[in-house]
C-alpha cells in the first residue's frame, strides 16, 4: 500500500512543481526576459522542469523539488515588482491547480450520486484520495513558498520595502535552508489547521454550485 501512496505523491508532485516551474519562466518572459527562453525552459514539457535529483527525493524524504528557473530582474522596467510578479507565480499556480481538483472531486461525487459528506468520510475511493491529496498538496506548497525566507519565492514579498535584508538572505540562502526547514518541523500543526481551513473553505464555496 506505502509503494502506491508512493507513487501517488510523485505524480501530484510532479504535475505541481513542474506547472510552478513553467509559471515562473513564463510569467518572467512575458516582462521581456529572454532568459528562461534562452535555456529552454519557456516549455510545457514536464522533462525540461524535473531535477532528477529531485525525484528521487520522493522516494527518500517523501519530498520533491524542481529545476529551478533562472529569470534576470535586470530586464524588467520595474525590477523589485515584475520580480514579485514572477514570485507569486507559484502560489497562484498552485491554489489555480486546487481549484481545479475541487472542481474534478466534486464533479466526480455528484456522478457517483454521492454527497459531500462522502468526500471527508470515504477513504476507500482511490480517485476521491487521489484528488483530496492533490488539493491538500498544492495548498500546501502555495503556502510554504510564501514563507518569506530564500530561497523560497515568499523572501520576494519584503524586497519592495527591504530589498537591502532581501538582498542579504538571497546571498545566504543556504542558512535559510535551514531555517525552513527547522521551521516546518516546529510550526507543522499551525500549517496543517490552516491548509485544512483553506481547503474546507474553498470545498464550501464550490460545493455550493453543485448542491
Amino acid at each position: 500500500m506505502w509503494i502506491l501512496e508512493i507513487i501517488q505523491l510523485a505524480i501530484i508532485l510532479a504535475v505541481s512543481i513542474w506547472m510552478h516551474e513553467y509559471a515562473h519562466a513564463y510569467v518572467s518572459y512575458r516582462l521581456w526576459d529572454p532568459t528562461p527562453k534562452l535555456q529552454w525552459r519557456l516549455t510545457p514539457n514536464p522533462i525540461k522542469h524535473i531535477d532528477p535529483i529531485g525525484f528521487l527525493m520522493v522516494f527518500v524524504a517523501h519530498f520533491w523539488r524542481g529545476k529551478p528557473v533562472q529569470v534576470n530582474p535586470l530586464y524588467y522596467k520595474n525590477p523589485r515588482k515584475w520580480e514579485l510578479m514572477v514570485a507569486l507565480a507559484w502560489p497562484a499556480t498552485n491554489l489555480v491547480l486546487a481549484i481545479i481538483g475541487i472542481f474534478v472531486i466534486l464533479i466526480y461525487v455528484k456522478l457517483m450520486g454521492w454527497t459531500p459528506n462522502d468526500i471527508y468520510l470515504n477513504t476507500t475511493d482511490l480517485m476521491i484520495e487521489f484528488w483530496k491529496n492533490f488539493i491538500w498538496l498544492n495548498i500546501g506548497l502555495a503556502i510554504f513558498n510564501l514563507i518569506p525566507i530564500a530561497p523560497l519565492d515568499g523572501y520576494r514579498l519584503i524586497k519592495i520595502r527591504w530589498y537591502k535584508w532581501a538582498e542579504w538572505m538571497e546571498k545566504n540562502s543556504r542558512f535559510g535552508v535551514i531555517f525552513v526547514i527547522a521551521l516546518v518541523y516546529i510550526a507543522s500543526p499551525v500549517f496543517v489547521t490552516v491548509i485544512n481551513f483553506i481547503f474546507n473553505f474553498l470545498f464550501t464555496i464550490i460545493g455550493q454550485m453543485f448542491y
